[in-house]
């Protein structure tokens, strides 16, 4: 019972409270994304991304086993960059192609070995520099014991175009 005689009712005041603290939460939540929009803002009027102003390339190598290949690279979607290397690779009717594909700043490799008669084993590999995506399809080529070490690199392609 309070001083002048009336009952504070439990009730409502809990449910004062809890409205009260919704509230202001309410409010925090909103003053935080206000202020993180305004500085994501800020932060891309200053200084865009590099890839927010560049559109993605894709680039694809389509191979064969006996390492026949076909690069493509700088295309607008990965599917066209498939269907480029995939088609000329057909044209070289030289058994099944195998197509790798790729975008934004990754490159592809071969590498292949001769197996027996008139026979070629070939390796993709992949990295982020021309150079990381040749060491990775020599490696994997080295790493197949039939190569003896005879690796031969036979293509690179980034996607876009270095």
């Amino acid at each position: 019972m309070r001083p002048d005689g009336s009952v504070r009712s439990s009730t409502r005041s809990a449910h004062s409270r809890h409205f009260t603290r919704v509230v202001a939460l309410t409010a925090l939540v909103l003053l935080l994304a206000k202020a993180s929009a305004s500085s994501a803002q800020d932060a891309r009027a200053q200084s865009p991304a590099p890839w927010a102003t560049a559109p993605i390339r894709y680039g694809a190598i389509a191979f064969t086993a006996d390492g026949s290949y076909s690069t493509a690279w700088k295309y607008r979607s990965k599917a066209a960059a498939q269907a480029k290397v995939a088609a000329v690779c057909a044209r070289f009717k030289r058994g099944a192609c195998q197509v790798v594909s790729f975008g934004a700043k990754v490159c592809a490799a071969i590498a292949s070995f001769e197996f027996g008669k008139d026979r070629k084993v070939t390796y993709s590999g992949g990295g982020l520099t021309p150079e990381e995506a040749q060491q990775a399809a020599m490696r994997r080529c080295r790493e197949d014991g039939r190569s003896g070490g005879r690796c031969e690199l036979r293509a690179v392609v980034c996607a876009d175009g270095r």
